[in-house]
């Protein structure tokens, strides 16, 4: 039953989508009916002519993602641990945060080229700034009971991070991934509509030049198929890694 209460809306909207577009309310070549996007987007999966963006857009965002994960965890644990690291990164941060990252594109495009190395710096970015807040925030919220308990047992500063903070830190960690992933597909397909290179969002952008509307919509559902996946996959290891978690911590 909850199912079918989140799948009625939607066939309720493509539904109505498409009657309005078959009965000529609006241009089919701006605002294609659903059959035919749908139509397009089995054509273009079965020739194999999405298989290269869809590979490219993903292990930028992958890799976008990953780095930082690898660099916006420790740093978000330590600012909220260590005062002197918080007084100079939490501003930086605090304010770097309402700024549009796709502002930053052609600035990077300058510095690291028109390749894959400047989108996935603008991932990067993107990725980083969630995952060090949220990552900042349950170090920071950590119940004082276990840090106490573990400086009464001698427990050095550097193994207190590793062995209390980050454990206890991991579900406050999870929601800045769980943001993060579905950020990394988004800024990886900005910044190939903006600076070329590959991927789902050149592929989509060119077919919008081309007047080819319904691969461009085709396109966007696979966008959002991948953004979809990512996310209930990281929902789903969430829920198989951190059962064990403290919540109270």
């Amino acid at each position: 039953m909850p199912l079918l209460t989140k799948v009625v809306p939607i066939a309720l909207v493509l539904a109505a989508w498409e009657l309005i577009a078959r009965l000529g309310f609006v241009n089919p070549n701006v605002f294609p009916p659903v059959t035919d996007i749908v139509l397009r987007w089995f054509a273009i999966m079965a020739d194999g002519r999405i298989a290269a963006p869809l590979y490219g857009t993903m292990w930028r965002s992958l890799l976008g993602l990953a780095g930082a994960i690898l660099v916006g965890v420790p740093l978000g644990l330590l600012m909220g641990r260590v005062r002197l690291i918080e007084w100079f990164f939490e501003p930086l941060f605090a304010f770097g945060f309402s700024l549009p990252k796709i502002a930053l594109i052609p600035l990077y495009v300058s510095w690291f080229g028109i390749f894959s190395l400047s989108k996935v710096m603008v991932i990067f970015t993107d990725c980083l700034f969630p995952i060090v807040i949220f990552s900042y925030h349950g170090a920071r919220g950590l119940s004082s009971m276990y840090v106490w308990s573990a400086q009464a047992r001698g427990t050095r500063r550097v193994r207190m991070l590793w062995r209390i903070v980050l454990p206890l830190s991991l579900a406050s960690i999870y929601d800045g991934v769980q943001v993060a992933v579905v950020v990394a597909v988004l800024a990886a397909v900005v910044s190939e509509m903006v600076s070329g290179g590959g991927g789902l969002g050149e592929l989509m952008i060119r077919s919008y030049r081309f007047g080819d509307v319904r691969t461009a919509f085709a396109t966007l559902v696979t966008i959002s198929l991948v953004g979809f996946a990512f996310f209930k996959l990281t929902h789903w290891l969430r829920s198989y890694f951190l059962h064990w978690h403290v919540s109270e911590a």
